[in-house]
């Protein structure tokens, strides 16, 4: 897990803080972390209350600050929303997130920037932030017909 230092050196703009407060609005209105097998979704009372927690601490002021604790709520709400929360529903059961939310991510990222800086211990690779995204990519086991050998470079080899 990365060691979070918070800065007091913050070069927040207001239009930062309508950043982070779109994101939390729209999370708060758009997106469901509760699947049943019905096909239906909610809200978990647990995201409403952090996208409203992110809303409430927000400093809308001409010089705006974020606390360690607002910035905390931030990420919290961030790292929520990256795991099962989706505000995109496509056919036969395809939960996505949509343009709008990963444009606000991106975003957010950016203004977290300005808030906090990540170390990593010693212990953890440089890569411990995407090793999540080796379960997306094909495991190339013997003569599995349904699996597209790559080559070198990552791409599908031609025929």
């Amino acid at each position: 897990m990365p060691t979070i230092l918070y800065r007091n050196d913050q070069d927040i703009s207001p239009q930062d803080v309508m950043k982070i407060a779109v994101y939390a609005e729209h999370v708060g209105r758009q997106c469901y972390d509760v699947f049943v097998t019905d096909g239906s979704r909610s809200r978990s009372e647990s995201l409403s209350r952090r996208a409203q927690d992110v809303s409430d601490s927000l400093d809308f002021g001409d010089n705006p600050y974020f606390s360690p604790e607002t910035t905390k709520k931030v990420l919290d709400l961030r790292n929520r929303v990256w795991g099962m929360c989706f505000d995109y529903f496509g056919e036969r059961g395809h939960l996505g997130k949509s343009m709008d939310l990963l444009r606000m991510a991106q975003d957010v990222e950016d203004v977290l920037d300005k808030l906090v800086i990540r170390y990593l211990s010693p212990e953890e690779p440089e890569e411990a932030d995407w090793a999540h995204e080796s379960q997306f990519y094909p495991k190339i086991e013997g003569d599995n017909p349904n699996i597209i050998p790559r080559d070198d470079k990552g791409f599908g080899a031609s025929a």
